[in-house]
């Protein structure tokens, strides 16, 4: 497993634990359609939120948030919207947030509908 790999792990299982105290339920883990990812496919009350983790080991490279660029985005919509049609949910309530872990602190930043669809 490389640095990166390792890293992203990591950062997916404090980001899951973070929002499972918050009252999430997991879906699915790392969910692939169209040659793209969802790192975590949540339940949260009547709505299904799609979820990009970005772990960092420094903020010399900036905020998690700051690599969800609009391609990135764009990747995440066609899965979810695979994802979506595979499970009867077009017309229900889906969301998309931003979950960045900062691994030398632990510290866990969770941003609600961090772009729209």
């Amino acid at each position: 497993m490389t640095e990166k790999t390792a890293r992203g792990a990591e950062g997916e299982k404090r980001a899951l634990l973070h929002l499972q105290k918050k009252g999430y339920e997991l879906l699915e883990r790392n969910y692939r359609a169209q040659r793209c990812e969802i790192d975590l496919v949540m339940q949260h009350g009547e709505t299904t939120v799609f979820v990009e983790v970005k772990a960092r080991s420094s903020t010399l490279f900036g905020l998690g948030r700051e690599a969800v660029t609009g391609k990135k985005q764009q990747n995440l919509i066609k899965a979810a919207t695979v994802y979506a049609a595979d499970h009867g949910l077009l017309e229900a309530s889906l969301r998309f947030d931003v979950v960045e872990v900062a691994l030398p602190s632990g510290k866990v930043t969770h941003i609600e509908n961090a772009f729209p669809a």
